[in-house]
C-alpha cells in the first residue's frame, strides 16, 4: 500500500512497518510549505493507525533533510493568510515546532534512516525519532545559528542533550558544525553505520525485530512510558506508568499468546486483542 500525500512525500506500509520517504531530492529534501502541510497530516493520521507498528523515515537521493528550504520564499504564499507579517511567521514557526511534538505523540517507534545531510530542521526530524542509523555519507548540523538565528529551534535543544549529552549538544548548538557519521556514533547520534545500499534493509531488520518481540500493544505502551520519562519525572512516577501499563497488557490476549509461544518455542502470533 502506497500513498502519495502531495508531491513532497510518499508512504509505504509493508505489513506492519510504514516507510515513509521525504521526496524533493532536488532540493536535498528542504522542507517547504507543502511538505510541512502533508508531514503534519501524515502523523495526525498515524495516531490510531494501529496496522502500522512502526515507521522507518528516509530522504530520497542524496540527502535525509536539508532543513528550511529558504529558496522557496514568497512564491508558496503566506502560511497563515490574513494576517500581518509578524503573525504569519509566528504561526508557522509554531507550526513547524509542532511537528516533533506529533512525531512523539505517534504510538509507532520511529526509525531515522539517514543517508545524507540533517541539518537545520531535518536534524530536528532526525532526533524526533526514537532510533537513528546512518550511512557513512550521514551529516548533521544545527545549522540556524549559521543563519544568525539561535542555535535552538524545532526541539533541538529539548532532544539534543538526552541524546548525546549536554556537551556534546553545546558544542554542536554553539558552533553550527557539520557532524559526519564517525563523531556521530561515538556521540551516541547515530547507533549504526551501514553501508548506503544495506540502509533500508537493517532498518527493516531492526524494526522486525520490534513487532516480532513485542506484542502491538506493549509496544505502544513503551513509548508511551519513555515519552514521559525522558522529561524527568520522578523515579516514582515512572514507576506508576510501568505498573499501569504491565497490568494492562498483562490481560490481553496477547500476553497469554506470547506466554504460549514462549513454552512452545516460537514466535507468537500477535493479533491486537
Amino acid at each position: 500500500m502506497e500513498t502519495t500525500l502531495n508531491d513532497t512525500i510518499r508512504f509505504e506500509r509493508k505489513g506492519p512497518i510504514g516507510y515513509l520517504t521525504l521526496s524533493r531530492p532536488e532540493r536535498l529534501n528542504a522542507i517547504n510549505h507543502d511538505m510541512l502541510r502533508a508531514l503534519r497530516a501524515f502523523f495526525d493520521e498515524r495516531h490510531r493507525d494501529y496496522p502500522c507498528r512502526v515507521i522507518i523515515v528516509t530522504g530520497e537521493g542524496r540527502g535525509f533533510c536539508a532543513g528550511l528550504d529558504l529558496k522557496a520564499g514568497d512564491e508558496q504564499g503566506a502560511w497563515q493568510p490574513n494576517v500581518g507579517p509578524v503573525q504569519n511567521s509566528y504561526t508557522f514557526q509554531s507550526d513547524i515546532a509542532d511537528l516533533v511534538v506529533k512525531m512523539r505523540r505517534a504510538p509507532q517507534p520511529i526509525i531515522a534512516a539517514v543517508n545524507g545531510a540533517a541539518t537545520g530542521g531535518g536534524i530536528s526530524i532526525a532526533i524526533a525519532s526514537d532510533i537513528r542509523i546512518g550511512t557513512e555519507n550521514a551529516r548533521f548540523a544545527c545549522s540556524f545559528l549559521n543563519l544568525g538565528l539561535s542555535g535552538c529551534d524545532v526541539g533541538s535543544s529539548y532532544h539534543l542533550p538526552k541524546i548525546v549529552g549536554a556537551a556534546h549538544a553545546a558544542d554542536m548548538i554553539y558552533s553550527g558544525r557539520i557532524v559526519d557519521a564517525t563523531e556521530a556514533k561515538e556521540m551516541g547520534l547515530l547507533t549504526k553505520i551501514v553501508p548506503q545500499e544495506q540502509l533500508l534493509a537493517t532498518a527493516t531488520q531492526i524494526a522486525t525485530s520490534f513487532v516480532t518481540r513485542s506484542s502491538p500493544m506493549g509496544l505502544r505502551l513503551s513509548k508511551e512510558v519513555l515519552n514521559e520519562t525522558v522529561t524527568g519525572i520522578s523515579l516514582e512516577n515512572a514507576l506508576k506508568l510501568e505498573n499501569r501499563n504491565q497490568i494492562l497488557a498483562s490481560v490481553t490476549q496477547d500476553s497469554a499468546e506470547s506466554r504460549a509461544a514462549w513454552f512452545e518455542k516460537r514466535d507468537p502470533v500477535w493479533k491486537d486483542a
